[in-house]
């Protein structure tokens, strides 16, 4: 691989990406939104060709990028993948669209290989369609990233182009200022905040955000054509504990609220990835367990509390 492009570059899987792909030699083409909010991990990296494209503009990407010999399209770019736009249908009906378009850019710039960022929350939609529940309005992303996917899919196919889904368990690590599980809960711990979970017995797995990236560089560079890669750590747990393991690195003497909230969503088995498919594929094993990583997390958050 020499050359590749990303969009959601400025993300905070994004940006972790297009470093790893930096530091592997590659010349990396990062799709931004807005160059004034680049973030610091980006603006450190070498190897490195900015483009400034909404996901709306998507379809011109053979415009604006001049290459036509691109060996892969890493598609990171999805607006509403937290906060209240999860649950806006025409937000997240767009994000297929523009996705699908993505696709067509990418077969126009002569490149033949497309890894698009999924999420194990397309499991968790599937199984409660299943049941007579009534999915939550914020299921509305997990329908629309499976729709992408089965998109994007046939097309590639009939287009004559590699594809290959990366399915996201929980990523977390220095730089993310989202609300998800990991960095909202450490920051409530570290400032003696109360946190109340479910009871934590459904199954759960995190990855540190730099291992994420060296995953999606290894299922881009050897992964099969077709396959579905999961990227998360080798050792699914029950969600207590990595909770407690959090508390105890962030807050020792503090008491979780476990049990407190209920818990109506599904709960995963983990039986249904194959977790070893992109080690016994492409050679790559997590490095940094998950001690270590809430360490260096939680440090970042320290030098960075205002962030």
């Amino acid at each position: 691989m020499k050359k590749a492009v990303v969009s959601g570059a400025n993300g905070f899987l994004g940006s972790a990406l297009c470093h790893e792909l930096s530091e592997q030699g590659v010349l990396v083409i990062a799709i931004v939104k807005d160059a004034d909010e680049l973030c610091e991990e980006m603006k450190r990296i070498k190897n490195l060709h900015i483009i400034l494209s909404d996901m709306s503009d998507f379809k011109k990407l053979d415009e604006v990028i001049k290459d036509r010999d691109v060996d892969i399209f890493y598609h990171l770019a999805w607006s509403g993948s937290s906060g209240e736009l999860r649950g806006d249908f025409k937000t997240q009906f767009d994000n297929v669209k523009f996705s699908c378009e993505s696709l067509e850019a990418c077969q126009r710039l002569g490149c033949r290989r497309f890894v698009f960022a999924s999420s194990i929350m397309e499991y968790e939609i599937m199984a409660q369609m299943q049941t007579d529940a009534v999915p939550g309005k914020n299921t509305l992303y997990s329908s629309a990233k499976l729709s992408a996917d089965f998109f994007i899919r046939t097309l590639a196919g009939n287009l004559g182009i590699d594809y290959v889904r990366a399915v996201i368990s929980n990523v977390y690590g220095p730089g993310e200022k989202s609300p998800r599980l990991v960095n909202a809960s450490l920051r409530k711990m570290l400032n003696r905040e109360h946190c109340s979970f479910t009871n934590g017995k459904q199954m759960y797995d995190f990855i540190y955000v730099s291992d994420a990236a060296k995953a999606f560089f290894a299922i881009g560079n050897k992964g099969a054509s077709g396959r579905t890669y999961y990227i998360g750590s080798l050792n699914p747990r029950p969600l207590k504990d990595f909770l407690n393991q959090m508390r105890n690195l962030a807050a020792p003497k503090m008491k979780l609220g476990i049990g407190e909230v209920p818990f109506h969503g599904i709960s995963l088995t983990y039986d249904e990835f194959d977790i070893y498919a992109v080690k016994n594929d492409t050679g790559f094993c997590p490095l940094v367990s998950f001690e270590e990583g809430i360490k260096k997390t939680i440090s970042w958050i320290k030098e960075n509390e205002n962030g």
